[in-house]
């Protein structure tokens, strides 16, 4: 291997006089550093990551926020089964309740027509709806009600 040009230095760095441009015109190599050198230069200015790394303190920072929140997932998971739990029970009470009395609950929304208005008030016949069914509509709309209102003040 042979040794580099004593001028290179010079052609890399951009000094180029008049006798180092008649010195390029014979040298190869001093002519191929100086073709290359631009390039190299922008090369050399760029940064090596595509994205700078944030500041360490934020990290942990960070790390700190997401640990808490993830304490605080882990402690009121049992209240959430309990919530889920509660829905279900809910949903259960209103799906007995509405098949239990199915058929009068369909005849009385039936007869909401203006039609139907008008002969149920000059009648007192057909299936009336009981007083525990009124009851279990106060008690499953109360509980509804506020399964409802906790949700929306536990999710704040």
């Amino acid at each position: 291997m042979s040794e580099p040009c004593r001028f290179e230095r010079d052609v890399v760095a951009g000094r180029i006089t008049d006798t180092l441009r008649d010195h390029m015109s014979e040298c190869v190599d001093c002519a191929a550093a100086a073709s290359v050198s631009p390039w190299m230069q922008r090369f050399a200015g760029f940064s090596d990551r595509e994205h700078i790394l944030p500041n360490p303190a934020v990290l942990w920072l960070k790390a700190q926020l997401l640990r808490g929140s993830a304490d605080a997932a882990r402690i009121s998971r049992p209240l959430t089964i309990v919530q889920l739990f509660s829905y279900a029970v809910i949903a259960a009470g209103w799906a007995a309740l509405l098949t239990w009395k199915w058929d009068v609950v369909a005849a009385w929304l039936r007869g909401m027509t203006p039609s139907g208005i008008v002969a149920n008030a000059s009648s007192a016949s057909g299936a009336s709806l009981s007083f525990p069914f009124f009851a279990m509509i106060l008690v499953l709309g109360s509980a509804t009600a506020m399964l409802a209102l906790h949700t929306i003040v536990a999710d704040e």
